[in-house]
């Protein structure tokens, strides 16, 4: 059997499948399920800042569930943060860490809609609190980010600067929908799919070689073939939702058995030795990450 350990912001994992935030670790039975499955670690659904203000309850359930998980799992439990204020993000985060949790994840979930705050506005709103939250938080720190900056990799290099140990990349926005019988907007949620893995991918390549922070692919993750290649673009772990929505926690033992199967056909022993070796730093084109794979598509449509 292949070795399937990887290494993410400091966190041993049996494997590089993580159950992302969801409803399925939202409550200690699925969890366990999840654990049983094979989830190398979870993470909680994120806690609101908001949420918070309505009613104080909201935090003292969540920190009662980080210590329950911790009792009850051998694996790795992350908290997840989504903060408005400066305040509440440093107040939680320490909440979180002293609840016992084994890393934050930062589900930095904002809206540029202001026209007036510039781009170097809202990054620099990202780096200065997150410098302050390493400043105090001890455990590891991730960074959940969004596909919608106009430089990923500086921000992510500035990211690195602050000490944090691990992007995860990328957020998914639920986007409005108009009603048009009630011409009101109303909420949506979609599901995932396989394809919307390769924004994921290329990026995590394009990174692989320029930091020292651990990555995370998340969103459009279904397959094993979606695993493998996040991981030969050199992500050090996935995170599994809308599959597991769709295929059930099960699907966790057929995905571990597929990626085994898939590095022993290949001249890989671990997931180690996979990680990285298709990323920007290590192909021999360089451009097919870049403007030419755009090219080589339109011609090919074209011909």
């Amino acid at each position: 059997m292949a070795n399937l350990n990887s290494n993410y912001g400091g966190l041993a994992l049996k494997n590089p499948f993580i159950a992302a935030a969801s409803p399925l670790t939202s409550d200690l039975a699925s969890a366990k399920q999840l654990q049983s499955g094979g989830a190398a670690a979870v993470v909680l659904p994120s806690l609101f800042e908001e949420m918070i203000e309505q009613d104080a309850k909201h935090l003292e359930q969540y920190l009662g569930k980080i210590q329950s998980y911790k009792d009850a799992l051998d694996i790795p439990v992350l908290g997840s943060l989504n903060g408005v204020t400066e305040s509440g993000w440093l107040e939680n985060a320490l909440q979180l860490e002293q609840a016992g949790c084994d890393a934050i994840e930062l589900n930095i979930y904002y809206i540029a809609a202001d026209a007036a705050q510039s781009s170097d506005q809202i990054e620099r709103r990202y780096i200065d609190l997150v410098y302050k939250l390493r400043a105090q938080v001890k455990i590891a720190i991730m960074v959940k980010l969004t596909s919608q900056f106009s430089s990923i990799a500086h921000l992510v290099k500035r990211l690195e600067d602050t000490g944090v140990n691990g992007v995860v990349l990328f957020n998914r926005f639920y986007l409005p929908d108009i009603d048009l019988d009630t011409l009101s907007v109303t909420p949506t949620l979609s599901l995932s799919q396989s394809q919307e893995s390769l924004l994921r991918i290329r990026w995590i390549a394009i990174l692989r070689e320029q930091v020292r922070l651990s990555l995370c692919a998340t969103g459009g993750i279904h397959s094993v073939q979606d695993t493998a290649k996040a991981l030969l673009a050199g992500a050090d772990a996935v995170q599994l939702c809308s599959v597991l929505f769709q295929q059930g926690v099960d699907e966790l033992p057929r995905l571990l058995s597929g990626l085994d199967q898939w590095i022993e056909e290949n001249p890989f022993s671990s997931v180690t030795d996979l990680k990285g070796k298709l990323s920007y730093g290590n192909v021999s084109d360089r451009s097919g990450y870049e403007r030419q794979n755009y090219l080589q598509v339109l011609q090919a449509n074209d011909s």
